[in-house]
C-alpha cells in the first residue's frame, strides 16, 4: 500500500495553504470537550451524529496524564481509538498536546509531576496575586508549574515525543494532519512568575534572538513594545536591569519569551520524529475586565506578542486565536498577516463567523467548540457543508485575491469591496426589505430568533446567526458566485453600466452545489435567501456607452 504524503503548509507571497493528501484542505469542524476524548466508549457513540454534521476536521486532546501515567510507561489506547473513531467516520483529526500547561494552569500533568514540586516547582505569583478568572472565593488551587523548569521541559518532550513516535508508526493514512502543542498557555494571577529558576531568568541578559528581532522587523512589534524594547543596547543588559518591577510590557515579553521557547522546543523535537504542522494557540488578550497580562495569560500568543513567539519559537508553524467575544474580525485582522496564516480552534457557534474566516481573512480553519453538542441539522452545519462542497473554488480564490467573507452586524447596512475595477456593495437584505415595505405602508413585524445550535451544551443557549453573511468570489470577467444568507449585491464599474445579466440559483446537495432556478424579476431581490444558506451564480452585462 502506498503510503500518502505528510499533510504540510505551501506558502506563496502573503498566503498560505495546507496540502493533504496533495490537495488544498479547509480544515472546517469543531473541537471536542476536552474530556470527550479520553474514552472511546464515549466517543463510540459520538462519530456518526459528528459525521452528519458535515465537518471535515475534528480537534480532539490528547492528556499527558492518560497517556503517561507512571513515569516512563505509556498507554496510547485512546489515540489509537480516535483514529480509528476518526477514520470510521471519513474525518481528519487535529491533535492538541494537553502538557504541563492547559489555560494556563497545569492540571494534566500527571500526579507523578505534580506530587514532586522539588524537581518540578511551581510558578510564584508574588505576594499580591492578581484575582484570576473562573475562580471564586474558597476554590481549590489548581496547580501551576513553572515554565523556567528544566526538569519540567526534559519530561514534557520525552512524553511529547513518545506520541509523535507513536503517531509516525502507527498513523500511516495520515489522518492526523496537525498537532497543537499545549493549549492556551500563560500565566494566570500575576505579569511575571516570580519563582527561583524564574527570577534567575529575569536577571538575565535579554535574549540576543529578540534583541537581533526586533532590529530586524520592528514594524512588526507592537509600537508600544518596541518603545520598551529599543533602548537595549548592551548584550549584558538583563531583564531586570533594563526594565526594573512594574512594567506589564516588560513582564508579558519576558513569559512570552519563556512560554515560546517551551512550547517551540517541544514542537521542534517532534518534527523531528514526524514533521506535521505544528501551531499554539491564545487566550485572546487584553479585552475588557482582563486589562492587564495576569488578568488574561501573560506570556501566552497574544497580538501583542506574536513578534516575540515567532522569533523564539520558528518550529511552530503559525500562532492560533480562540474566539469567544463578539468582535471576531478584528481578532481575525490581528492573527491574519502575511506570516502568519489564519486558523482559529475554538470559537462559538455562530455560521457567518467560518465566511468571514475563510472569505476576508485567506483562513484555512474554523472549529467551534463542544461540537458534539450540535443540534442535528443545525445552522453551522450547513455553513460547513456550504463551505466544503466549494473547497477548491475557495482555496483557488484566496491564492489569487479573488474572495471577500462579510458578516455585518446589528449597526452595519453595508459593506463594500472591489474586484479589479469592479465595485461590489453588500447590503442588509432584511433592513431593505423593510425600509422599501414601510414607504409602502406594510410594517414587518421583527424575525423570529433561530433555533439554537446546541443540544445540552455546558455552556447554556446558543441561538443561530441571523446576520447577513456569505461570500463573493469573482468566477471570471464580469461573474460572481454568492453564497451566503441576508444579502443584496450591487455591482458598479467607473464610466460604465453594469447591469444585472443573469442568476442562476445553486442548490446545496449531498453531491455539492447543482444548478437550480434561472431567477428573474422579483425574485432577483432574493439572490441570497434570508432564513437559509443559499447560493448563486450572477453574470453581468456591461452596457455600451455611445
Amino acid at each position: 500500500m502506498n503510503m500518502p504524503p505528510l499533510p504540510r503548509l505551501e506558502r506563496y507571497s502573503g498566503h498560505a495553504r495546507l496540502i493533504v493528501d496533495n490537495e488544498p484542505f479547509l480544515c472546517i469542524g469543531g473541537e471536542l470537550h476536552n474530556s470527550s476524548s479520553s474514552d472511546p466508549g464515549y466517543m463510540a457513540s459520538r462519530w456518526g451524529g459528528i459525521a452528519d454534521s458535515k465537518v471535515n476536521t475534528v480537534i480532539a486532546t490528547v492528556a499527558w496524564d492518560q497517556v503517561e501515567p507512571t513515569e516512563g510507561v505509556f498507554d496510547f489506547s485512546a489515540v489509537d481509538g480516535l483514529i480509528a473513531g476518526a477514520q470510521s467516520a471519513g474525518l481528519k483529526l487535529v491533535l492538541i498536546w494537553f502538557g504541563a500547561f492547559k489555560n494556563a494552569s497545569s492540571t494534566y500533568a500527571p500526579s507523578w509531576v505534580r506530587h514532586d514540586p522539588s524537581r518540578f516547582p511551581r510558578a510564584d505569583r508574588g505576594s499580591k496575586p492578581m484575582e484570576t478568572p473562573f475562580s471564586y472565593k474558597g476554590s481549590m488551587p489548581r496547580p501551576t508549574l513553572t515554565v523556567f523548569s528544566n526538569d519540567l521541559f526534559e519530561a514534557d518532550r520525552t512524553a511529547y515525543c513518545r506520541l509523535m513516535a507513536h503517531l509516525a508508526e502507527t498513523d500511516t493514512q495520515h489522518t492526523v494532519i496537525m498537532v497543537q502543542v499545549e493549549n492556551e498557555v500563560g500565566l494566570l494571577g500575576a505579569g511575571r512568575d516570580r519563582s527561583e529558576a524564574a527570577q534567575a531568568a529575569w536577571e538575565s541578559p535579554v535574549p540576543e534572538t529578540l534583541r537581533k528581532a526586533l532590529a530586524n522587523s520592528e514594524y512588526s512589534f507592537d509600537s508600544a513594545l518596541a518603545d520598551s524594547l529599543r533602548p537595549i543596547t548592551s548584550s549584558d543588559a538583563s531583564w531586570a536591569d533594563h526594565f526594573g518591577d512594574g512594567n506589564p510590557a516588560a513582564e508579558e515579553t519576558f513569559m512570552a519569551w519563556a512560554f515560546a521557547t517551551y512550547v517551540g522546543g517541544l514542537a521542534a523535537a517532534g518534527k523531528e520524529l514526524l514533521d506535521l504542522p505544528a501551531y499554539a494557540n491564545a487566550w485572546i488578550g487584553p479585552q475588557p475586565g482582563q486589562d492587564l497580562p495576569g488578568n488574561y495569560p501573560s506570556g501566552g500568543p497574544t497580538a501583542r506578542m506574536l513578534p516575540v513567539w515567532q522569533a523564539a519559537a520558528p518550529a511552530l508553524d503559525f500562532l492560533a486565536p480562540d474566539i469567544y467575544v463578539p468582535h471576531s474580525a478584528e481578532i481575525m485582522a490581528q492573527y491574519a498577516t502575511p506570516e502568519n496564516p489564519l486558523f482559529i480552534p475554538e470559537a462559538r457557534f455562530r455560521a457567518g463567523d467560518a465566511f468571514l474566516a475563510v472569505g476576508r481573512f485567506g483562513g484555512f480553519g474554523y472549529h467551534v467548540f463542544g461540537l458534539e453538542d450540535g443540534r442535528e441539522g443545525n445552522q453551522y452545519s450547513k455553513a460547513c457543508q456550504a463551505i466544503l462542497s466549494l473547497n477548491q473554488e475557495i482555496v483557488d480564490a484566496q491564492r489569487d485575491g479573488r474572495i471577500f467573507g462579510f458578516a455585518l452586524e446589528q449597526n452595519e447596512d453595508d459593506v463594500v469591496t472591489t474586484f479589479g475595477e469592479i465595485t461590489v456593495s453588500i447590503r442588509n437584505a432584511a433592513k431593505l426589505y423593510t425600509a422599501m415595505l414601510l414607504d409602502a405602508g406594510v410594517v414587518l413585524p421583527p424575525p423570529p430568533e433561530l433555533p439554537g445550535e446546541t443540544e445540552g451544551a455546558a455552556h447554556g443557549h446558543t441561538p443561530g446567526d441571523n446576520r447577513p453573511f456569505g461570500l463573493v468570489i469573482e468566477t471570471g470577467p464580469l461573474e460572481f458566485l454568492v453564497v451566503g444568507q441576508g444579502a443584496l449585491f450591487d455591482f458598479h464599474k467607473s464610466g460604465s453600466v453594469l447591469e444585472v445579466d443573469s442568476v442562476r440559483e445553486l442548490r446545496l446537495t449531498p453531491d455539492g452545489w447543482q444548478e437550480g432556478r434561472l431567477l428573474n424579476g422579483d425574485e432577483r431581490l432574493q439572490v441570497l435567501q434570508g432564513d437559509r444558506i443559499s447560493a448563486s451564480r450572477i453574470k453581468l452585462l456591461e452596457v455600451i456607452q455611445h
